[in-house]
């Protein structure tokens, strides 16, 4: 699908009914996720979705900011459901809310990305700084069961050659109020760097770290990762940008590189998702562009919006192990 039809579709389809209970958006996936649940799941194959902003307040019948987030997403989980083969992990690295992380916002979410589950995929998500513990924690009560430190959703995700560890790097002021702003910076507890620590110093094979924060956010998280030869990559959101880059790590001799991949969003900034394939090798990320909105769709983009997709057509980064 191409920038043009994209946007065709999210505005045709932006002024359709919508509610938490039952989205119209969804109505056209039974077929797929039906076709998508006769097909077989590829072990090594992840597909990372980020920023997806969901917003469950409802006024005039549809989602009362950026109506065509649901949209957006759903092409996203349409494509993915497509695939010849199916990812058997997608994550979703942070901000699934709207801006404050309001339970509505999670009961939406939770229905957008059910096809999904429905076709036998795991889904992990990751929280940003437009989340909320409480509740996430509510409508997603088997991250709190599962997650390795209390209070924190963090996930561990076995792929066949390396283990993917999805971090909470949400910075939550106990007494922000709905509205008022939120945090944007990443924080790292020290509970969770004790456990990472424990983690890296047994890993038997590559580590792969991901969080909705830039690492460089978090101090006491470079550090562990410059002195733990396990971790041979990062992969975050947050910045609604496709970015790979490198970084030496020069505490350590020989001196190796760590890559690191900022991944699109699904509504605007650099639009789409990426998707990664993991070996004994290494892992190969690549991102194809659905569009570019910033801030929101328009129907005569300026030229650097479409270039911006010409010059991110079939990007791709591989990460060594």
């Amino acid at each position: 699908m191409n920038r043009k039809d994209f946007l065709g579709a999210v505005l045709a389809l932006g002024g359709v009914a919508l509610s938490p209970a039952k989205a119209s958006v969804l109505e056209s996936f039974g077929d797929l996720a039906e076709a998508g649940a006769a097909k077989k799941l590829d072990p090594s194959l992840v597909v990372f979705l980020s920023d997806i902003h969901i917003c469950g307040e409802i006024e005039d019948g549809k989602p009362k900011h950026y109506p065509y987030n649901p949209t957006s997403l759903s092409l996203r989980i349409k494509e993915i459901l497509a695939m010849r083969s199916l990812p058997a992990n997608v994550v979703v690295t942070g901000d699934v809310a709207w801006d404050y992380g309001m339970e509505e916002d999670y009961h939406y979410a939770a229905e957008l990305l059910q096809p999904l589950v429905e076709a036998g995929i795991r889904v992990t998500l990751g929280l940003g700084n437009h989340d909320r513990r409480a509740a996430f924690f509510k409508v997603f009560p088997q991250y709190k069961e599962s997650s390795p430190i209390a209070g924190r959703a963090v996930s561990v995700v076995e792929l066949p050659d390396a283990d993917l560890i999805v971090l909470d790097t949400l910075s939550e002021l106990p007494d922000l109020k709905p509205r008022q702003g939120t945090t944007v910076s990443g924080a790292i507890d020290k509970e969770q760097l004790t456990w990472l620590q424990g983690f890296l110093a047994k890993a038997a094979r590559p580590v792969l770290l991901c969080a909705h924060h830039p690492i460089g956010d978090m101090p006491g998280l470079v550090k562990l990762v410059t002195d733990s030869p396990a971790v041979a990559g990062y992969i975050y959101g947050h910045v609604h940008i496709w970015n790979k880059s490198v970084s030496i790590l020069r505490q350590r001799v020989p001196q190796r590189m760590l890559s690191t991949v900022a991944l699109p969003a699904t509504f605007y900034g650099d639009i789409g998702c990426a998707t990664m394939r993991v070996d004994k090798n290494g892992a190969k990320i690549g991102y194809s562009s659905k569009g570019f909105w910033w801030p929101q769709p328009s129907e005569n983009p300026p030229q650097e919006w479409e270039q911006r997709q010409k010059d991110l057509a079939d990007e791709k980064c591989t990460i060594c192990f």
